[in-house]
Parts: C-alpha cells; structure tokens; sequence
C-alpha cells in the first residue's frame, strides 16, 4: 500500500510529548516493508525546522534533536517530484485556501493514486468533503480507509 505522509505524521511519531502510536504503527509498517511512504522533497525541511523549533521551545533537548535529525534522514522516504505539478500545487494552494506546502503533499497523493495521511487539522478540514484521500491520522487504523481507494 502507497500512503504520502505530511510531516506532522512524523513528527507524531517522533517527538516524545506527541506519543502518538497510530503514527509510530504507519513507520513500524514501513521498516517491516507492509506500506511504501511518499512525500514530496520539502518533507525533509519541514522536518528539520520544526525539529529546531521544537528545540528552541524547550520540548526537545540538543542531544535528542540530533538523535532525532539521523532517524529521519535514514528514514529514506520515497520521493514524489510535485515541483513538475507546480500549476496543480497552485490550483489546490487557491481552491482550498492552503499554503503551497500542505497543497504539495495533496498533489503529491494525487500523481500516487494513493492517499495522503495527516495530523494537520487545518489541511484536513479544508479539504475533507472533497478530497476523500485525504484521512486524519487517527482514523488511519481503520481497516475499511486503509484499503480505502482514491
């Protein structure tokens, strides 16, 4: 099964005051080779500043953030080239009035034909009644939307 994930799926698995076991069961499922994860490139800048935020916020110490940085680098993630989309990445942008960023990962979906799962609730809700790939992270273990098509 192909699933994009956004980064805060990852960081809910990584970032210890978020424990969330439905993202550390999707990464489980990815190390085993039961699922292929997709992002588009930003993915790994995403990651990187929100880890330095989370460190400057105090959630995260230096020694973790680093320990942190190597796990998600080698989590060598499959990479979606939304930039060849960039007209589709601004249609989505204006029709849900989403950043360039979020829109990335939903045209990222699209080109897969796969779903796009995320803990954004600003993403989700906007695009919710009609994007049906697009699915919460809480509601990713869910056997009828894991075999869920587009």
């Amino acid at each position: 099964m192909d699933i994009v994930v956004d980064a805060s799926v990852i960081l809910s698995a990584y970032l210890p005051d978020e424990n969330m076991p439905f993202a550390q069961k999707l990464l489980k499922d990815y190390a085993l080779g039961r699922i292929n994860l997709y992002g588009p490139r930003l993915l790994l800048l995403e990651l990187l500043n929100a880890c330095l935020v989370a460190e400057k916020r105090g959630r995260v110490n230096a020694q973790l953030i680093n320990k942190l940085m190597e796990e998600i680098i080698g989590l060598q993630i499959n990479w979606v080239e939304v930039e060849a989309q960039i007209k589709e990445v601004f249609a989505i942008s204006k029709r849900f009035n989403l950043t360039a960023y979020d829109a990335c990962y939903v045209v990222a979906a699209q080109m897969k034909g796969c779903i796009l799962v995320t803990r954004d609730q600003k993403l989700y809700n906007a695009v919710k009644n009609s994007l049906s790939f697009v699915i919460a992270l809480e509601s990713i273990m869910d056997p009828e939307i894991r075999t869920a098509k587009r």
